[in-house]
């Protein structure tokens, strides 16, 4: 287990989207997505979400839609659910968000910062 530093984006738009240090182990991820979790990967970096967020009927998250479609120019699926967002290294291993995407979820709908 490692600890990193992630992006975390609600469905709910009441919360805020925020950046957290979590324990990046397997129970940590569920615990956040509020289930068992699927992985998205682009490039440097994936995302995790609850894998039957569309089957429970989860919320549309709409900043992660918003997010991967300004990261990457397409959008292919509809993410239900909360979102937690992680880097990745060579190894396939966890590892923070890379800042790229942090600076771009700050222009799109901001982020409450972790109290320090």
């Amino acid at each position: 287990m490692s600890t990193c530093t992630a992006l975390v984006i609600p469905a709910s738009l009441a919360e805020p989207a925020r950046i957290e240090t979590i324990d990046a182990g397997l129970e940590t991820l569920q615990a956040l997505v509020a289930g068992n979790i699927e992985a998205v990967t682009v490039d440097d970096w994936h995302f995790y979400l609850n894998e039957e967020g569309k089957i429970m009927q989860l919320a549309p998250n709409r900043r992660a839609a918003e997010l991967m479609l300004e990261e990457t120019g397409v959008l292919t699926d509809v993410y239900c659910g909360d979102v937690v967002l992680l880097g990745e290294t060579a190894d396939g291993d966890e590892a923070d968000v890379p800042e790229h995407l942090i600076d771009t979820a700050q222009q799109l709908f901001g982020l409450q910062q972790e109290a320090a």
